[in-house]
């Protein structure tokens, strides 16, 4: 059975990327009957809050993606949230130590700067390249006596090559000697990203891992993982980025980019999902309008671009403007009351039968205006 996961980092509200990486998801395992899983990564303790994860939540829901198991749906591969599950986590660290594929390193913020600055003076890769690989068990007393709280490494081996096959961009390949051996558990005790999603992946029984190209860099080190505790790789589909129409990867400065500053303006959430969809998948056809239950019907990762999508705000506003031409006109009267209250023509609180006669009337009179439903404040004094 697929099983699939959407799992944000709460420290903000659900963006555009995010949104179309749940979308993706989603569509796979309703495709193929299987399951869609929804966690938190929340280890990043000074960012993470649980006001971030119910936005995340709430926002999922507006766009009407759904999630089987997981954050308050339950489950039985509970907990969903990485700080309820570090006892899960010691269990395969202490795997790793005993097996030798982990160890203990003491070596400090400045004697790991200093090996950095080194290694990038000499033109090469910055990585830890192992002082504390094979330290005795004195060695360790002495460095603990000094008060050195140590992180756990992953003995990352030497001279071979890391394949990963990968649904939509082929077979990848890193040298893991490029790699370094990397920080598998802080000296916090609080486990690091590519060891955590691993574990919870494994323990969850993902069976297809659907994220954004920028995770692609840190899948040699998961693989590795996977390989060490001789558990199966998950398939992998890494896709593209999300560009602004000058082609540089989106950013805050070209506007919004979190699915909540669409709802606020009043854009419907199926003409959201539509267009997050068409950035990077192509149904085929010319079709460009698509209801969920479509979408899942057409979907799969063999149409899924590894060529970067586009953002294009144009784009969106056609086809929030189709479904707003289709949408049903009460529906759209009661989108319009608040926007029309922000702009002061109804007085908020209790609408007569009269007033809400004459939203409706208004609305469908500039309906053909219309990009988003927060435009209907612009036309109210011609």
């Amino acid at each position: 059975m697929v099983r699939v996961r959407f799992a944000p980092s709460p420290t903000g509200p659900l963006h555009i990327g995010g949104a179309r990486s749940a979308l993706f998801n989603y569509l796979l395992a309703k495709k193929e009957n299987g399951v869609f899983i929804v966690r938190s990564e929340d280890t990043d303790l000074e960012r993470s809050s649980r006001e971030s994860e119910q936005n995340i939540l709430e926002a999922l829901r507006w766009l009407n993606i759904q999630w089987d198991e997981g954050i308050e749906a339950g489950g039985e591969n509970g907990p969903y949230r990485q700080t309820e599950r570090l006892d899960i986590y010691k269990k395969y660290t202490d795997k790793l130590l005993a097996n030798g594929h982990a160890y203990y390193c003491y070596c400090s913020e400045e004697e790991l700067e200093e090996e950095r600055q080194k290694l990038i003076a000499q033109g090469e890769t910055p990585r830890y390249l192992g002082k504390c690989r094979n330290l005795t068990e004195e060695q360790r007393k002495e460095f603990e006596s000094k008060g050195r709280k140590p992180v756990v490494r992953f003995r990352v081996p030497e001279g071979e090559k890391v394949h990963i096959p990968d649904r939509v961009r082929g077979d990848v390949v890193f040298d893991s000697d490029g790699i370094g051996d990397f920080i598998i558990v802080k000296s916090d005790g609080i486990p690091t990203y590519n060891f955590a999603v691993v574990i919870d992946d494994v323990t969850m029984g993902i069976t297809h891992v659907i994220r954004g190209e920028e995770h692609l860099s840190n899948t040699p080190r998961q693989v590795l993982l996977y390989q060490a505790l001789e558990l199966p790789i998950p398939e992998f589909a890494h896709i593209s980025l999300i560009l602004n129409t000058e082609g540089r990867k989106m950013s805050k400065r070209d506007g919004d980019t979190a699915v909540i500053d669409y709802q606020k303006k009043g854009y419907l959430p199926e003409a959201v999902v539509n267009f997050i969809a068409l950035m990077g998948w192509s149904p085929g056809g010319e079709e460009e309008f698509f209801t969920l239950e479509e979408m899942i019907e057409e979907f799969s990762l063999d149409r899924v671009s590894k060529s970067p999508a586009v953002f294009d705000l144009n784009k969106l506003n056609h086809i929030d403007a189709h479904y707003i031409k289709e949408a049903d006109p009460e529906r759209l009267t009661d989108l319009a009351i608040p926007y029309l209250e922000e702009a002061g023509v109804l007085t908020k609180g209790e609408i007569s039968s009269e007033e809400r006669a004459w939203v409706t009337h208004y609305v469908q009179a500039i309906i053909n205006h219309l990009d988003c439903m927060a435009q209907v404040k612009d036309f109210v004094h011609y």
